[in-house]
């Protein structure tokens, strides 16, 4: 028997793990949710030298200057200011006293509606000091968001916050599963999880706490065999989409559509990605 997580954490419910990061403390971030084309289109300059390959949920520094090319586009997280789309100009992240976004022609709606439009390059507006600690959980022991019964590995990243992180699984006040890790890539081996509600409980450095979900479902559908790994560039956008879905449900069609539209051009099987689109949208 195989159980289904539903993982609604906060920035984004669900992230992808890879091997290199652009996590760096900030005086201002914001924070990397989607990326839509290949990582290594997108171009990351920081105090004018390149940083590692993009992904998700990584921190976006004051006065980082980010390039797209063969028309990717990086969705950014700021903190208070919602979510903006950057199509292929150049822009540069300029650090401000509040935490506001400007644009020259396209409201934060459109932005969701028309993730693929060119669009003039514009300032992000940051607030100051640490981002706020976050994280976003995956099980890569089937490649997907399942968990077989039993003995399963979770690898949960923690972004922001101070550095020095402890996680951990409740029931009610029975810790199942604790890890620790300095760098903010913890992997948890839980016991078996019977269906119900857990809370995954997260502590930094400093003492700063944040929770979250996670609902374990009996008897899942199996994840389709396209997707060999979570890393797979369309679980990441089913992801993001359905977890729109949930907060703008007026955007869901437009996502969908775009993920769909792309699946053949990564040699996906359509059928496929639109039975994982609705098997997220209604977990």
């Amino acid at each position: 028997m195989k159980s289904k997580v539903s993982l609604l954490a906060f920035a984004a419910a669900f992230t992808v793990f890879g091997a290199s990061s652009v996590q760096a403390a900030c005086s201002g971030a914001g924070v990397i949710t989607r990326i839509n084309g290949k990582p290594q289109d997108v171009i990351i300059t920081r105090a004018g030298a390149p940083v590692a390959r993009p992904r998700v949920l990584d921190v976006v520094c004051d006065q980082d200057v980010i390039k797209t090319e063969n028309g990717a586009t990086v969705l950014v997280s700021l903190d208070g200011a919602g979510k903006v789309t950057v199509g292929a100009a150049p822009y540069t992240v300029k650090g401000r006293a509040k935490a506001q976004v400007s644009h020259s022609a396209y409201s934060a709606l459109v932005d969701h509606l028309m993730p693929d439009m060119k669009r003039q390059p514009w300032d992000v507006r940051l607030r100051g000091g640490e981002p706020p600690l976050d994280f976003a959980v995956a099980s890569l022991s089937t490649g997907g968001q399942q968990l077989t019964a039993g003995r399963t590995q979770l690898l949960v990243r923690l972004i922001g916050g101070t550095p020095g992180y402890k996680l951990s699984i409740l029931s009610g006040d029975k810790v199942l599963a604790s890890g620790s890790s300095a760098d903010g890539d913890v992997a948890l081996t839980t016991p078996a999880l019977a269906p119900g509600d857990y809370v995954l409980k997260a502590t930094d450095a400093a003492g700063a706490v944040q929770t979250g979900k996670i609902t374990v479902v009996a008897d899942a559908p199996p994840t389709p065999a396209e997707f060999k790994t979570f890393e797979d560039l369309e679980v990441q956008q089913a992801a993001t989409a359905a977890d729109l879905a949930r907060v703008l449900p007026d955007v869901w069609s437009f996502e969908a559509e775009q993920i769909l539209h792309s699946a053949p051009l990564n040699g996906l099987d359509r059928g496929s990605v639109y039975r994982l689109i609705e098997s997220y949208a209604g977990g």
